[in-house]
């Protein structure tokens, strides 16, 4: 008689309860975590730009259409800009016309003050200058006797 007592063969495997945790497979918390870069100090000093033709001639193109979009766009400010500068110079002598204008007139008035013939006889007066009788005046020069007649006639 042969006993059927289960063999251990055919018994599932299982870990046991308080280890379950260490049969399965673990993820690791961040993807490539295991992975290690060192950083490396590049050194390009030695290193030499190929010379292209092309984005030399490029370059020289850029600098010229700019060039001369800086000169067209100098060239259509500069009118408005004359003009402002001149009307401002403009207002200007205007002011310093009337400004001239005034000063004129008030020199006029000073003047008209000045020659009043009231006005210089009172300042003759308080300055005691009198009118020379006639005998006390002397002429430098004898009636007739002046200096084109002294002249040769045939100059």
């Amino acid at each position: 008689m042969t006993r059927n007592i289960p063999s251990q063969s055919r018994r599932p495997r299982t870990a046991p309860r308080g280890h379950a945790h260490t049969t399965r497979r673990k993820l690791p918390a961040f993807p490539g975590e295991d992975l290690y870069f060192e950083a490396k100090a590049i050194d390009n000093s030695m290193v030499v730009r190929a010379d292209d033709p092309a984005q030399r001639k490029t370059s020289w193109r850029a600098a010229g259409a700019i060039v001369t979009g800086a000169l067209i766009f100098t060239g259509l400010l500069l009118p408005g800009a004359y003009r402002m500068v001149a009307g401002m110079q403009i207002h200007q002598l205007r002011d310093e016309q009337d400004q001239l204008h005034r000063e004129i007139a008030e020199l006029r008035a000073l003047e008209a003050r000045h020659t009043n013939l009231n006005k210089l006889e009172q300042v003759a007066k308080t300055q005691d200058l009198i009118d020379p009788a006639p005998q006390m005046v002397q002429h430098l020069t004898p009636k007739g006797s002046y200096a084109m007649n002294s002249l040769p006639s045939g100059k």
